[in-house]
């Protein structure tokens, strides 16, 4: 233990304090897509194909999530999360020139699968990126902070680029507007290299009882000398991650539970295009309608811009147990006109519902940080995100194809109805494995402060010292919700 110690002791924060500055132009690059207002409009207008045709292509790009997701965390975990950023940047630029120039339904599919390896190699990694370097900086308590700032920056961006996408398409077309976003994204791919890569095993820091994955999930440093001495397989690194998902209750039930509420909660804003279409709007009639577009969905990405700020101030107000049915409520309640009215007037209902959207992902990941150990911090995060690709591949072979046949309300209405079934049963589940858990916790910790300690030393342990674990566990306990 004390080697562990004195390794986390023996890192210079200084290096890293720059990643977080870094972090944010990273994410805000990344998040301005300036075909982004236009792109279904794109698909359908521009290359003719219906909104059942769109809804198949997304749930191929989502099946290639998933196919990927786990192996590209795992390839972050073993080879560094900042070459991961990178790789990323660079699939989504190679990405959005084929859907670009794509005249055929096939090239428009391959240009979704690439940017579906893309998305993949994103996520898990920055957030993982995130929160070890705050941990190097012993300042993880500042994680939802963090993330719903760069999360924020990165959805701002794309509020930027939704309020210019409308009067591009008009002024520039269809092609040269998405073509500017791929070279955003080369943008993007060399502020990843500038980040410091952070320890990614859990040997360089110090025990955290409270808050770390549990003893038998985390390895010894002798584990991880083997492990990285023998060059164990991508396919056991994801197998692992596996294995920790389902032994860790709490995150075997919040996995889904996040994956499922963020899918319903989220397509509204994928379906407001065509949405604002079918009531006579088209951005490239001229630069007063391309505005007017813009204008139309610019709330939407607004709401998920907020989403992300006030993650933190929720769980900070209601914590962790509160958080979550707060979220659900919220969501559901903000569906219910949608599936009532077919009026614009409606798109103030998907503003409020992309802020319950956007606030779970960052108040999910951080629960997930704190209950799983550096060694597979990505890969887990990435199942994560390999849930939410399956809840999505699902979603919109179901819901767009209702939207195409029969109404929007009808589809909205699909998706409150399971938001209040399945959404409902997997937060039971959630909070009952949660509540065990933290019980679990506190009697160990309890029953650890209550064995003969050896003599103190007279002076006080520095609240943030290495030395601190038990007063610092303690104050923990008593914030627990």
């Amino acid at each position: 233990m004390s080697e562990l110690v004195n390794t986390a002791s023996a890192l210079d924060p200084r290096p890293y304090r720059r990643n977080i500055r870094v972090y944010y132009l990273f994410m805000g690059s990344t998040g301005f897509m300036l075909f982004l207002p236009v792109w279904i409009i794109y698909l359908m207008d521009g290359r003719g194909l219906s909104l059942t045709e769109v809804g198949v292509i997304e749930s191929f790009f989502w099946l290639t999530v998933i196919i990927a997701e786990v192996p590209t965390g795992a390839i972050a975990d073993r080879f560094g999360r900042r070459i991961s950023l990178a790789l990323g940047a660079i699939m989504f630029a190679l990405s959005t020139v084929i859907f670009a120039l794509a005249d055929g339904f096939s090239l428009l599919l391959g240009s979704y699968l690439v940017m579906g390896i893309g998305m993949t190699l994103y996520s898990g990694a920055g957030d993982a990126l995130l929160y070890d370097t705050l941990r190097v900086l012993r300042r993880t308590r500042e994680y939802e902070h963090h993330a719903g700032r760069a999360h924020g920056l990165f959805f701002a961006a794309m509020v930027l680029a939704t309020a210019g996408g409308g009067p591009a398409a008009y002024l520039l077309g269809y092609t040269p507007t998405i073509l500017v976003s791929a070279a955003v994204f080369l943008v993007s791919a060399v502020a990843a290299l500038m980040l410091r890569e952070p320890p990614r095993r859990e040997s360089d820091f110090p025990p955290d009882p409270l808050h770390a994955a549990p003893a038998n999930l985390r390895h010894t440093a002798s584990d991880i000398a083997t492990h990285e001495a023998s060059g164990v397989p991508i396919l056991q690194e994801m197998t692992r991650g596996f294995g920790i998902v389902w032994r860790n209750r709490p995150i075997r039930y919040v996995v889904p539970f996040a994956a499922i509420t963020m899918t319903l909660f989220g397509l509204p804003q994928f379906l407001a295009q065509p949405f604002v279409a079918q009531h006579g709007l088209n951005p490239l009639d001229g630069v007063a309608d391309g505005i007017i577009w813009s204008s139309l969905l610019i709330p939407g990405q607004i709401g998920t811009v907020l989403g992300m700020l006030l993650a933190a101030r929720l769980i900070s107000r209601f914590g962790e147990r509160r958080s979550f049915p707060t979220i659900l409520v919220y969501g559901a309640a903000c569906l219910l006109p949608l599936a009532i009215w077919n009026h614009l007037g409606v798109l103030g209902a998907i503003f409020m519902v992309s802020i319950a959207q956007a606030a779970i992902r960052p108040i999910t990941n951080g629960y997930i940080n704190r209950r799983i150990s550096s060694d597979q911090r990505a890969t887990v995060l990435s199942i994560f995100s390999l849930a939410h690709g399956a809840a999505m591949s699902v979603a919109v072979v179901a819901i767009f194809p209702a939207a195409d046949l029969f109404s929007f309300p009808v589809a909205f209405g699909i998706a409150l109805a399971a938001v209040v079934t399945l959404g409902a049963a997997l937060w039971l589940l959630w909070h009952l494995a949660h509540r065990r858990d933290q019980t679990d916790r506190i009697r160990r910790w309890s029953i650890s402060v209550t064995k003969p300690q050896a003599p103190q030393r007279s002076h006080p342990i520095h609240p943030n010292g290495q030395n601190g674990e038990g007063a610092a566990l303690y104050r923990n306990v008593q914030n627990l919700d």
